[in-house]
C-alpha cells in the first residue's frame, strides 16, 4: 500500500475528512471512493495545488461530495469536519497548523504524516489532550514515512516515546527497523570523521538508543 493509499484507509470510519494541505486532493478523492467517507474538504494555501485537486475532483464527479477551499490551515474553515489530515509537511510546521486551531480540532481523529521532526508532533498531542492511537511506518518509492494517528485523550509520552514513536516501538516493523540500520550506520560512519569530543559522545549515546530500540523484544 503507497502513502496515498495508507492515508485514505485511515480515513474509514469518518463521515467528513479535511485534508490540510490537500495538494492534489487525492487522499480525499480515495476516501469517498473506496473507504465510505460521506464528504471532504480540501483545503491549501496555494492556487496551484487547489486548481489541480479542482481537475481531479471534477474528473471523478466529486465535486458535490468535495469542497475546495484556499485556507491557512484550519483558519478559513467553517464547516463541520470529525476527521483531519495534515500530511507532507514538516513538524514545526504541522504544530504551528495544530496550535493556531485548537478549538477547531478539539474532540476530532487526526492522521497527521510529518516529513520531520515527528517528535516534536507527538510531543505537541501530549500537552494538548490527544493521545496517540495508531501509528504506521512505511517505505513507498524509496522513502521512509511515519504516520500518527491520534484522538482526544490523556496520554504520557517519554523522550524515546516522542522521538521514536510509543506504538511504531512495539510494531518493529521491517521498514522501521531498516531505516535505523541505515541511521546506525550513518552515525558510525560520522564518528569516525568526528574531534569533538562532546559532540562524538551524543552521537555514541544516540548509537546505543537506537540499537537497544531495535533489538529489544517486544515483552521487555
Amino acid at each position: 500500500m503507497n502513502r496515498i493509499d495508507l492515508l485514505a484507509s485511515l480515513c474509514k470510519g469518518s463521515n467528513i475528512v479535511c485534508d490540510v494541505g490537500c495538494d492534489h486532493g487525492y487522499v480525499l478523492i480515495k476516501a469517498i471512493l473506496d473507504y465510505n467517507v460521506s464528504k471532504g474538504i480540501a483545503c491549501d494555501i496555494a492556487e496551484e495545488p487547489l486548481n489541480m485537486a479542482k481537475k481531479n475532483i471534477s474528473y471523478y464527479n466529486l465535486h458535490d461530495k468535495i469542497k475546495v477551499l484556499k485556507s491557512d490551515g484550519f483558519k478559513e474553515v467553517n464547516d463541520d469536519f470529525d476527521c483531519a489530515i495534515i500530511a507532507g509537511m514538516g513538524g514545526h510546521l504541522i504544530v504551528d497548523i495544530l496550535k493556531s486551531s485548537l478549538d477547531k480540532i478539539k474532540n476530532k481523529k487526526l492522521i497527521l504524516q510529518p516529513n520531520s521532526d515527528r517528535d516534536k508532533v507527538r510531543f505537541f498531542l501530549s500537552q494538548n489532550g490527544f493521545k496517540i492511537i495508531d501509528e504506521y511506518s512505511f517505505t513507498d518509492q524509496k522513502k521512509y514515512y511515519e504516520i500518527i494517528v491520534a484522538s482526544e485523550g490523556i496520554e504520557y509520552l517519554s523522550r524515546n516515546d516522542c522521538i521514536y514513536g510509543p506504538i511504531l516501538q512495539k510494531k518493529k516493523t521491517n521498514d522501521f527497523i531498516m531505516h535505523y540500520q541505515n541511521k546506525l550506520i550513518i552515525l558510525k560512519k560520522a564518528i569516525t570523521n568526528m574531534n569533538d569530543n562532546i559532540e562524538k559522545q551524543k552521537l555514541i549515546s544516540e548509537i546505543a538508543e537506537i540499537a537497544a530500540i531495535i533489538e529489544r523484544k517486544d515483552n521487555e
